[in-house]
């Protein structure tokens, strides 16, 4: 067998040191839905708005990418263009605007970025993780993650893994189109040997 020799890796945009959203969409379906596969655009609200937390005030910068503490991913239509650009096709774009501490919009085009969908690939018997206590079949903590790279679709660009969807992977092309784009807020760290852990923010 051919070894596969695709690199993946686990997109953080917490760590960053820009502005913090912590509260979902005002009359959105509830956020739950956006980790059960389950479309939303149909039921997204029209003129929905995020804010930052008044919880971090030091952290005002907008980034193309924006820290969050719901698990989600907020982007900007520039992170939309580039993954349109290569080929990304299984994502809902929810539109939002960004406002500031001051209820100013900051950021008119940006998006909750859902994946569709959900991967196989990761070894259940190599990786190291606690369960989810309310669902077995979910993955609550991971402490080394162990990736089986041949059961990942060679069409994943932008994925979760199926028991761990509150987790975003990219391959290597969007890695590449994101860091030629000059695209701010996020790292990428290794999928293969993860340890579970971004950096912590800091009020």
């Amino acid at each position: 067998m051919t070894a596969d020799n695709r690199t993946f890796w686990m997109l953080d945009t917490l760590s960053n040191p820009g502005a913090v959203i912590e509260t979902y969409v005002a009359g959105a379906p509830s956020k739950w839905r956006l980790f059960k596969n389950q479309p939303q655009a149909a039921q997204f609200p029209a003129g929905a708005t995020l804010r930052f937390s008044r919880d971090f005030p030091k952290h005002r910068k907008l980034f193309d990418f924006v820290a969050n503490t719901i698990s989600l991913i907020i982007a900007s239509k520039k992170v939309k263009d580039i993954l349109d650009s290569v080929g990304v096709d299984n994502c809902e774009y929810l539109p939002v605007a960004v406002k500031d501490h001051k209820d100013k919009v900051v950021g008119p085009e940006y998006f909750i970025i859902h994946p569709l969908g959900g991967e196989d690939g990761i070894d259940l018997e190599k990786s190291v993780y606690d369960k989810d206590p309310f669902d077995e079949s979910e993955i609550e903590r991971v402490r080394t993650l162990v990736l089986k790279k041949e059961l990942i679709s060679p069409r994943a660009r932008l994925f979760r893994f199926k028991p761990l969807m509150r987790e975003y992977v990219v391959d290597q092309t969007v890695a590449d189109a994101l860091k030629a784009g000059k695209v701010t807020g996020y790292r990428l760290l290794a999928a293969d040997g993860w340890d579970g852990s971004y950096t912590n923010l800091e009020a």
